[in-house]
This record gives C-alpha cells, structure tokens and sequence, in this order.
C-alpha cells in the first residue's frame, strides 16, 4: 500500500502551506485525489491521524475528494471520462491517443482557518 507515503507527503505539503498563518486555528482540510492515484480513503484517513498526531492538524478534519479521469480524444477531438481508468481510450473512437485533463493528479482545494486570539 502506498497510502502512507502519499499521506505523508500531503500532511507535509499542508503544514509548509500553514506556516504563515501560525497565529490561526485549523478547522478542516479539503483535498481532492484523481482516480488514477488508486488510494483507498478508509487507508488514508487511518495514516493521516498517526502523522498528525502532535501536529497542529492533530483533531483536524480531512475531506478526500476523488476526481473522475476525463480525457480528450487528439483523433476525434471527443472530451469525456473513460470506462476503466486503466485504460485510456476514447469512448468514441477507440483511439488511445489521448490526453488526460483531470483524474491524475492531488490538489489541496482548501485550508479552512480560524484566526487566533
């Protein structure tokens, strides 16, 4: 399983983020995960509460949201998701010369804060 790697990494990336608003209390964390990252959130969330223990995301909530992969077909120029994300080939066409516009990659969308006293 390579969740927890993953999970370190963006607990990571969210406290490097946090550094300038050290004064502020963090109330949740929103984090969308493409498809093709094949990670099972139930892992993620039991990583995520070891590694931020001690931390100041330690109580914090994680929201995991999954991006559907969508593709642009460059022979028929369809754009649409495909059926197994292992896969990628338009719908349309059957063509695997294709370029994937969601679905592969991890954003942190959002760092909902609470300014301290």
């Amino acid at each position: 399983m390579h969740e927890g790697h993953f999970t370190e990494q963006v607990v990571e990336a969210i406290l490097k983020e946090l550094e300038p608003h050290q004064g502020s209390r963090i109330k949740k964390v929103s984090v969308s995960v493409g498809e093709m990252m094949h990670l099972v959130p139930e892992s993620v969330m039991q990583h995520y509460e070891l590694l931020t223990q001690g931390t100041r995301l330690q109580g914090v909530a994680l929201e995991l949201k999954e991006v559907p992969v969508m593709i642009q077909c460059r022979s028929c120029g369809q754009t649409g998701p495909v059926e197994d994300h292992h896969v990628l080939m338009c719908g349309h066409c059957d063509s695997r010369d294709v370029q994937i516009l969601s679905g592969n990659k991890v954003v942190i969308e959002s760092l909902q804060l609470e300014a301290g006293s």
